[in-house]
């Protein structure tokens, strides 16, 4: 099987309603872990946090979300994808609410442990869904779709979390978050169908011997290393990105919330097209295109000394495009590797190996930065140089997996 097509086939109206349910479920998911570093500049005073602590903070979610991926790397071929993800869906809103009730630093660090072991394992469900229900000429359209939760959550979902936690308190968006999610989880109750199709091939395996089926394998070790290298360049960069414009870059936190939206705007527009690009071309080609303009955006935006409005906005603007073409087009790519009974252990593997990368990055980045009596952030230049290596080993990967697809 080969990584291009000569005709798309098209989505039928089921694929379509789901394309959109699991889009609106993700974007709950990307608007709560995007939210944590965009409050960034509210929390740091408000909570009277060190970089090291709200690294640690933003690190939570990440390490019990890739310690829970991995334990559900042996179960999660054992059940219907359907009930699997209503589980830990719901148990996601429960942590938010858990945010939600939060008094302070500890109990907020206990509540995203709690959102982490649930939510974590949601994504990875969503694409072992996504794989199982759309063929590999399907998914970059699904996926462009998918991602424009991403560029949503920007739009709307950022700004309106920004604009509670200013105007009452920081609390208020993860309460918001909370109520969406219910009426999404109850979406997904009544629309969704069954999904048991994989039960048919699955062995009967004890969960240590599935973990060790999944990642026996080397040709799934090109797409884990490849995400999570991918990881680790966003989280590092965007972590303490709300602090860095407004204390480095002297922009008020009026305007941040109109960053957010003018990216993910950009965003919205671009991620169909990746989509279809990455269903009639090669999904490298698209990747490469990104993983280029986002080094550039990075190496530019991280060592600015000074920058106008309207050049942060199309400095993020330009990586967000670039982020938006490489996750499009890697993810679509990256599920065509497993086979269909290893799809829910890979996902959920791949999710640990995510979720661990980003934790790591997260906490690092508060390492590598410090900050100043005035609040200046120091060494973000430093910050960039490594993300773009990172950046860099990536093409190295996605090379690999593209030439194991067309091996098949």
């Amino acid at each position: 099987m080969t990584d291009t097509s000569i005709k798309a086939t098209p989505l039928n109206r089921y694929q379509v309603l789901i394309t959109v349910i699991i889009s609106l479920l993700l974007f709950t998911i990307v608007v709560d872990y995007m939210l944590l570093s965009a409050l960034s500049a509210i929390l740091l005073p408000a909570l009277n946090l060190s970089t090291e602590q709200f690294g640690a903070l933003a690190s939570a979610y990440a390490f019990s979300a890739a310690i829970s991926s991995f334990i559900s790397t042996g179960f999660a071929d054992r059940y219907n994808r359907k009930s699997y993800l209503l589980f830990f869906y719901f148990g996601f809103i429960l942590g938010i609410v858990c945010c939600a009730l939060a008094p302070s630093y500890w109990v907020l660090l206990a509540a995203r442990i709690v959102t982490g072991i649930f939510g974590g394992i949601v994504g990875s469900t969503c694409f072992a869904i996504i794989a199982d229900l759309f063929l590999l000429n399907q998914r970059g359209r699904v996926m462009g779709f998918v991602q424009m939760s991403y560029a949503a959550g920007q739009i709307g979902g950022l700004p309106l979390a920004i604009y509670a936690a200013n105007t009452f308190t920081w609390q208020t968006p993860y309460w918001i978050i909370a109520f969406l999610g219910l009426a999404i989880g109850l979406a997904l109750v009544f629309f969704m169908q069954p999904l048991t199709e994989h039960l048919k091939q699955v062995q009967n395996q004890m969960p240590s011997q599935k973990v060790l089926q999944v990642i026996h394998k080397k040709n799934h070790w090109n797409v884990f290393l490849n995400n999570a290298f991918l990881v680790i360049g966003d989280v590092l960069i965007l972590t303490f990105d709300a602090a860095y414009m407004a204390n480095n870059l002297k922009l008020s936190l009026e305007k941040i919330p109109l960053v957010y939206v003018v990216t993910g705007g950009v965003t919205l527009l671009f991620g169909p097209i990746f989509g279809r690009l990455s269903d009639k071309l090669s999904k490298l080609t698209v990747f490469t295109f990104g993983t280029v303009l986002s080094i550039g955006a990075i190496a530019m935006y991280s060592n600015l000394q000074e920058a106008t409005f309207a050049m942060i906005i199309t400095i993020h603007a330009l990586l967000f495009i670039g982020i938006n073409a490489r996750m499009v087009s890697s993810t679509a790519l990256g599920m065509e590797v497993p086979k269909l009974k290893d799809r829910g252990a890979f996902m959920a593997f791949d999710s640990s190996v995510q979720q661990l990368a980003s934790a790591l990055a997260a906490a690092f980045a508060g390492l590598v930065l410090y900050t100043t009596t005035d609040g200046y952030l120091s060494r973000y230049w430093l910050l960039g140089l490594i993300v773009i290596s990172f950046m860099l080993a990536t093409l190295f990967f996605m090379q690999r997996i593209q030439s194991t697809i067309h091996k098949v």
